[in-house]
């Protein structure tokens, strides 16, 4: 008969601190596998918090993309229940306001998730149109809209196939179109003008100089960089898809701008 090893809380705290050694000198791996273990045994509700962190570091930094998805979602899932039940010894506003910078953080770390998963623009514009991320990009970092504006063009060509998660698209991009409007004051790049002249303004023109700027933009940002064809086709498809919504005659100089837009790049 075997007996089975027991382990005192100084032995699984032991895991935690030596995933945070494997992090400091670059073993990411190690340190997520480390992390990992401890997060399996660990009933320190604040160092699971900080392991979580940790591990999606790792994940991150190891390209582990599925792996990465699954943390980042267990992390959400622990600030919005810990938000919903604040301690005793912590008042309400101070629990909000620790809830408010987890969320910003999350906001931040899961672009790393979401410009390299394969369905992580469909998946970005669900997490941050939620009402509680949606108000965390309103009140601590507008400038997130430029990749929720981005996701949102990215994404909506294949959404014309039709489908749930089609459907969730188009209607996503009339939500980014309202934020992009209340927001403006605080925030704005070529990437939102563009969906500003289009949707708001009906200014083609104009449309087709921030398209012009947005494609430069895109190219040269960190996350945006490798969808640059991608987001300049979905631009293209949005003029189109716009101007034949409001127009009975095509007008050919309009279509052909858009296709020298697309050529110059």
């Amino acid at each position: 008969m075997q007996s089975s090893v027991q382990l005192d809380p100084e032995q699984i705290t032991a895991l935690y601190h030596f995933g945070q050694f494997q992090y400091s000198y670059g073993n990411y791996s190690g340190a997520a596998d480390y992390l990992y273990h401890f997060l399996i045994l660990s009933t320190d509700s604040d160092l699971n918090l900080s392991a979580l962190w940790g591990k999606l570091a790792s994940d991150i930094l190891t390209g582990k993309w599925d792996v990465a998805l699954t943390g980042l979602n267990e992390l959400r899932e622990l600030i919005d229940s810990r938000s919903s039940a604040p301690s005793l010894l912590t008042s309400a506003e101070a629990n909000s306001l620790s809830q408010l910078q987890s969320r910003t953080w999350i906001l931040h770390w899961s672009l790393f998730v979401y410009f390299n998963h394969e369905q992580g623009r469909t998946l970005l514009l669900e997490t941050f149109l939620s009402p509680a991320y949606l108000n965390t990009i309103q009140t601590t970092c507008p400038w997130i809209l430029r990749y929720l504006a981005a996701a949102a063009i990215v994404s909506r060509k294949a959404s014309s196939a039709g489908g749930v998660a089609s459907s969730r698209v188009r209607h996503a991009l009339k939500e980014v179109v309202k934020v992009v409007q209340m927001e403006e004051y605080q925030f704005s790049d070529p990437i939102t003008n563009f969906l500003k002249e289009l949707y708001l303004d009906f200014d083609f023109e104009a449309a087709q100089k921030e398209l012009m700027t947005a494609v430069q933009v895109v190219e040269n940002d960190f996350f945006l960089g490798d969808f640059k064809d991608e987001f300049l086709d979905n631009a293209r498809y949005l003029i189109s898809e716009a101007y034949c919504r409001i127009h009975h005659k095509i007008d050919i100089a309009c279509v052909f701008t858009s296709f020298f837009i697309s050529h110059m790049y």
